[in-house]
C-alpha cells in the first residue's frame, strides 16, 4: 500500500488543542481521504471477521481444527493501527488522555469528536469571549502573541463565523496591554489600518522599540532618539509620526503629512 511510505508531518502539521478542533479536524480527515480510508474513521469500513472457521470434517490435517487470523483481518488491523497512529501522533498530552485503551480508530476519532466539537453557536460564544478578553502576556513576543490571536479568528471562520476585518483591528490592538498604549491610541484614530497593515506596523513598531530597549541597556548614558516610527496610509496623504522620548512618562509626537 502506497500510504505505508508517507511522511505524516507533511500532511499533519497541528496538534489538537482545546481551541483548535475544526482546523485540526480537517488534517486527518483530508489524509485519511486521499488514502480512500474514510471509513476507517465513520465505521463504514468495520473489522471482518479475525478468525477462521475451523473445519472439524478434514480429519487428515488436524491444525484445520484451530481457529487462524483471517488474511482479510490481519490487513484491516494493519491499517486501523496506522491511521491511530497517525491521528494520536498529533494530539496534545491532554488530548491523548482521552484516548488511552481505544484500539479502534474509529472509537479514537469519535471519543475526540465529543470532546472537542462543541455545538456551534457555543463555541461561536467561546472564541468570541476568548477574544475580547484576550490580552498580551509580559513574557510573549508579539509574534506569538499575533499568532495566539489569528488562531483564534482562524478557529471562528472554520465554524462559518469569520471575524471581520475592522473587528480584527478593534480586538488585536486592545489586547496589547499597556506598554503599546501610544501605539494603540494612534491606530485607533480615524482612518484605521486594516489588518494587514495593522500587523505589518506592529511588527515594525515592535522591533524598533526592542531595537531601542537593547541599546539603552547598552548605553544608559544615551537617551534613545526615537521611540518609534510608523506610517498610516490615509485616503490622499501619507501621515508619518515619530516619537521621542522627552523624560519619564514624557513623549514629544512629530507628525508629518505627504500628500501622494
Amino acid at each position: 500500500m502506497t500510504f505505508l511510505s508517507l511522511n505524516i508531518s507533511n500532511f499533519i502539521t497541528l496538534r489538537l488543542t482545546l481551541t483548535n478542533y475544526p482546523l485540526w479536524r480537517e488534517q486527518p480527515l483530508t489524509l485519511a481521504e486521499s488514502q480512500d480510508l474514510v471509513g476507517h474513521l465513520t465505521n463504514d469500513d468495520p473489522a471482518p471477521p479475525q478468525y477462521t472457521t475451523p473445519n472439524y470434517n478434514d480429519t487428515t490435517n488436524t491444525e484445520n481444527f484451530v481457529p487462524k487470523l483471517t488474511d482479510e483481518f490481519i490487513a484491516w488491523h494493519k491499517t486501523n493501527r496506522l491511521l491511530r497512529g497517525w491521528i494520536i501522533g498529533t494530539l496534545s498530552e491532554e488530548a491523548l488522555g482521552l484516548v488511552v485503551g481505544l484500539d479502534i480508530t474509529h472509537a479514537v476519532w469519535t471519543a475526540l469528536k465529543y470532546s472537542y466539537a462543541e455545538d456551534p453557536q457555543e463555541r461561536e460564544f467561546t472564541l468570541r469571549q476568548q477574544i475580547t478578553y484576550l490580552r498580551k502576556e509580559d513574557d510573549q513576543s508579539i509574534g506569538e502573541h499575533i499568532r495566539t490571536f489569528k488562531g483564534l479568528c482562524d478557529n471562528l471562520a472554520a465554524i462559518g463565523k469569520p471575524v471581520p476585518d475592522k473587528e480584527k483591528v478593534f480586538y488585536l490592538l486592545t489586547s496589547l496591554g499597556h506598554e503599546y498604549e501610544t501605539f494603540t491610541t494612534t491606530m485607533l484614530k480615524p482612518p484605521r489600518p486594516s489588518y494587514s497593515e495593522l500587523i505589518s506596523q506592529l511588527q515594525s513598531h515592535d522591533q524598533r522599540r526592542n531595537w531601542f530597549s537593547n541599546h539603552s541597556n547598552t548605553h544608559n548614558s544615551s537617551t534613545p532618539q526615537v521611540a518609534f516610527y510608523g506610517e498610516q496610509q490615509r485616503s490622499r496623504a501619507r501621515v508619518t509620526y515619530m516619537f521621542f522620548p522627552l523624560c519619564q512618562n514624557h513623549i514629544f509626537l512629530i507628525v508629518s503629512n505627504q500628500d501622494q
